[in-house]
């Protein structure tokens, strides 16, 4: 008798009665019609959701029972004759075609052989003749069960009136391979319901081979399915929204099942048979009292099916969430003001003994009071009142923004796109717009949280006080320094790592670019030949100085905005605003004729380079014409670095022109895709033996740009961030096959090879200097680890799968093949062949890619250079977190 106190008894409120016995134990969550079998409501429920789990292993067409399928599928042993073949006399498994009299009395199972096991053994007459399903009658009490869809075949035998008291077989009678109930509760909902699996097969005969009978794969499409959503197979759990959480303004949600639950009902190994009779009601209490945490084991081979999913909801779509790289959603606390409680600096860090007040000087003079005035004048003229108080209160001190300008350009002084020329930069001869653009830009780079924010702070004035100045006269817009100055604001709200700055940087690209456009600073006519003579008094000599520095700061000016618009389209896969096509203007000079700090000097280093014609100097243009022309001058490092992010935009455009032509264009030849393809590759080739001829070697952040380049050439970054979790799963499941397409092919090795080559680069650049774009470089190469690993992992998976009766699937072996090395032969093996094993050098040994864990630990281990969490620079912090979110989901699914 079952115990009323058992938690398998649903609770009954006064307005709804106890169901009969007749009317069966089990209930439907959505039309609350009761059954007396498990199996009967199981299928009962499939006619609510649709559900077609069991597939044709020949033409993939779904049916909602399995003995249907079985039937369509001998159907296809002989295609020619038109006819489908009968169903064999000895099923493999399932029911059979006609029970006997004795068995269908007793609600036993009963077999294809007559007579069958069990009258045989219980000496009894195996009568099936009576029993046959032809005799049956529509007011018959073996009338078949309710079916909405049509397809029931197999009428349900007559159930007893009378309440049944099952007894509880001992615990030796239980099916070994059954470690714990199929359900918790008689009262079944569309969310607790159970797919129906194959019945185990008989003794002594083969059971059915058709791995198309697993309730959760779809094979035409390689998704699987639980409550009607669907999702990529290779996605890991992690990064998916929980499957098992209940719609709250779903009424017919009304129990929450365990997450372990809801998932290890994937596996297609399970061996339940729900062909229940009245003793296995009896194992109801039991099956209750034991609870849902353990069910049946599956083979080692088999796919890992986690629980607890509840606890990992899409960590890699909450790290980009909270990422620079992410859409910025606007709050109300977003606005310009925002940021004003910043402009005050406590008095410890302004004080003369504070060590954030730098001593060197690299200007020819230092900053004085007068002009610390006009900057704290026009942070008033901007700030709303009632901050003005705490404002005048603790305004930096005129030492400590002369020490943040003094630091941005020694910063620049080492940057291969410097555009402001330093010997000929006055700071008290400039406006107060360039000055707090400057020190705001110093003091973003600041180790210092507290300095940082000044900086924002003050680049937010700096902004609004450009749309005044432009307006104020027009002719402005044609003049340097506020072109230099708007180029210093958007670059440090485009890599501040904040989504609103970010996005303002990128808008207000355009209004410098349409100003320098219409300047004809992109065309080459504007720019005169200005050539030092040894006969030039000192007067002449300083004139021709002063207009050389002024063109080479416009021809830098430009060639910094068409990398830093090239740089924002790949960090935020846009169209860049610039055309690699429209750059006629020359390249800029050779840097030492830039750094010269006086006319003397500039004519001297001049005549020693030998260089006293008037020849054409190479633009970008004619150096993607023909890349020998990168000589003479010409600053080879900037000039390279230039032409590389030509290349880049070329890149973005084939992945663009790919994704238009893959699959079945009507218009468009995918000959023409793969020629841009091998052009490109032979191009970046082709650079790199030029870039070696240099009389100096590539630094190496030229060689890191190169190396990323590469890399984007081979795997479309977009498709990646959408795998990896950048928007939701409906993206991830639409790049699921050029997903499993690419790691085919010997593109993902080359992807990886080259996001090694990243790695080794950046190993070579100082520490504290992987920032900005190059810390960017780095996160793509721990992308491009992240998607090899998770990708191939779930392709081995599939295919393991598919291939169980035929084994264990078989592992990559090899030696250790080190990405971020040499080019050797392990190396060339390994992207022709896939033999080895990648990994990356470590501080403890190999990091491997089949570990995304190790190798996201690697690459924040190369971004933070062992500083301090609030000493990163926000972006960088940024990426680190999402690079730990990415690698937390990668260990989650193992």
């Amino acid at each position: 008798m079952l115990d009323k106190s058992s938690p398998s008894l649903a609770e009954q409120s006064p307005s709804r009665p106890l169901p009969k016995a007749r009317d069966g134990y089990f209930q439907c969550g959505f039309c609350k019609k009761h059954y007396n079998r498990a199996d009967h409501l199981i299928r009962h429920v499939r006619s609510h959701t649709r559900e077609k789990p069991y597939v044709c292993h020949v033409c993939n067409k779904g049916f909602a029972r399995p003995d249907l399928m079985k039937r369509h599928a001998a159907g296809h042993d002989h295609p020619r004759d038109g006819k489908r073949k009968r169903a064999p006399l000895y099923a493999k498994s399932g029911r059979v075609s006609q029970a006997c009299k004795a068995c269908a009395t007793s609600k036993l199972k009963c077999d294809e052989e007559k007579p069958c096991r069990r009258c045989r053994d219980k000496k009894l007459i195996c009568d099936w003749h009576d029993a046959g399903f032809d005799e049956l009658t529509p007011g018959s009490p073996m009338q078949g069960y309710d079916d909405p869809d049509g397809q029931s075949q197999y009428p349900e035998p007559p159930q007893p009136q009378a309440t049944f008291s099952p007894s509880v077989p001992p615990m030796g009678d239980y099916p070994a391979t059954i470690d714990n109930p199929a359900f918790t509760t008689p009262d079944f909902t569309v969310n607790n319901y159970l797919p129906d699996p194959p019945d185990p097969a008989p003794e002594n005969h083969p059971s059915t081979s058709y791995d198309a009978i697993s309730p959760a794969l779809d094979h035409e499409s390689g998704i699987f399915s639980v409550d009607g959503t669907f999702f990529p197979e290779f996605i890991p759990d992690s990064l998916i929204p929980s499957l098992s959480r209940p719609n709250e303004l779903d009424p017919l949600n009304t129990i929450n099942p365990t997450p372990d639950y809801r998932h290890n009902l994937l596996s297609s190994n399970m061996q339940f048979d729900f062909d229940l009779t009245d003793v296995d009601f009896g194992l109801i209490d039991y099956f209750n009292s034991q609870g849902l945490s353990h069910l049946a084991p599956q083979p080692p081979d088999a796919p890992n099916d986690r629980s607890d999913v509840d606890n990992k909801i899409a960590l890699g779509a909450e790290a980009y969430k909270r990422s620079s790289l992410s859409a910025w959603k606007p709050a109300q606390h977003d606005h310009v003001f925002a940021d004003q409680d910043d402009l005050s600096v406590p008095v410890v860090m302004d004080s003369p003994g504070s060590s954030i007040r730098g001593e060197r000087q690299i200007l020819p003079e230092r900053l004085t009071p007068g002009s610390r005035d006009l900057i704290f004048g026009m942070v008033l003229q901007t700030s709303e009142k009632t901050m003005v108080p705490r404002i005048i209160k603790s305004f930096p001190s005129t030492e400590l923004l002369d020490g943040l300008i003094q630091d941005y350009f020694a910063y620049q002084s080492h940057q291969l796109d410097s555009f402001i020329h330093v010997p000929t930069f006055y700071p008290n001869e400039q406006s107060s717009n360039m000055l707090t653009a400057l020190a705001a830009s110093g003091a973003v780079r600041s180790a210092i949280p507290t300095i940082r924010k000044l900086g924002y702070a003050l680049m937010e004035v700096a902004r609004l006080q450009m749309s005044t100045t432009y307006e104020s006269d027009n002719r402005i817009t044609r003049h340097l320094r506020p072109s230099q100055t708007f180029a210093v604001v958007i670059d440090i709200g485009l890599w501040s790592g904040n989504g609103r700055r970010t996005e303002i940087a990128e808008s207000f690209q355009q209004p410098l670019v349409t100003m320098l456009r219409r300047a004809l600073r992109f065309r080459r006519t504007i720019y005169t030949t200005i050539v030092p003579s040894p006969e030039d008094d000192a007067e002449e000599l300083e004139k021709k100085w002063h207009a050389w520095i002024e063109q080479e700061s416009f021809r830098r000016l430009v060639h910094h905005l068409f990398l830093h618009d090239a740089q924002c389209a790949m960090m935020l896969n846009v169209s860049p605003l610039i055309s690699y096509a429209e750059l006629e203007l020359p390249l800029p000079s050779i840097r030492a004729l830039w750094d010269a700090k006086s006319a003397a000097a500039w004519r001297d280093t001049y005549l020693a380079l030998g260089v006293l014609s008037t020849e054409r100097q190479p633009s970008l243009v004619d150096a993607m014409r023909d890349m020998s022309r990168l000589q003479g001058v010409v600053d080879l490092q900037l000039a390279g670095c230039i032409l590389l992010h030509g290349f880049s935009a070329m890149v973005n455009e084939y992945h663009r022109f790919s994704f238009i032509s893959k699959g079945n264009p009507k218009h468009w030849n995918a000959l023409v895709t793969n020629s841009r393809h091998q052009e490109l590759s032979q191009a970046l080739q082709h650079f790199r033996m030029i870039c070696f001829e240099w009389p100096n070697f590539p630094i190496p952040e030229v060689i890191l740009i190169y190396e990323m380049i590469s890399m984007l050439l081979y795997m479309s970054l977009e498709d990646l961030q959408l795998f990896a979790g950048k928007e939701d799963k409906n993206e991830a499941r639409r790049v699921y096959h050029s997903a499993l397409d690419w790691i085919s092919s010997i593109d993902s090795r080359r992807a990886v090879w080259h996001a090694g080559q990243v790695i080794r680069a950046a190993k070579a650049i100082p520490a504290g200097s992987l920032t900005g774009f190059l810390a960017v470089g780095v996160y793509y190469a721990s992308l491009a680890f992240w998607s090899y690993s998770v990708v191939l992992k779930a392709k081995n998976n599939k295919m393991a799968t598919e291939s169980r009766p035929l084994g264990p699937s078989s592992t990559i072996r090899g030696p250790t093949v080190y990405l971020d090395g040499d080019e050797t032969t392990d190396v060339q093996k390994f992207i022709s062949l896939g033999c080895g094993s990648p990994a990356l050098q470590g501080r403890q040994g190999p990091a491997f890619v089949s570990d995304p864990g190790q190798t996201m630990d690697l690459t924040q281990e190369l971004l933070r250079a062992d500083a301090s969490q609030d000493a990163l620079p926000p972006l960088v912090q940024g990426l680190c977190q999402l690079m730990n979110g990415l690698g937390n989901a990668a260990r989650s699914s193992t």
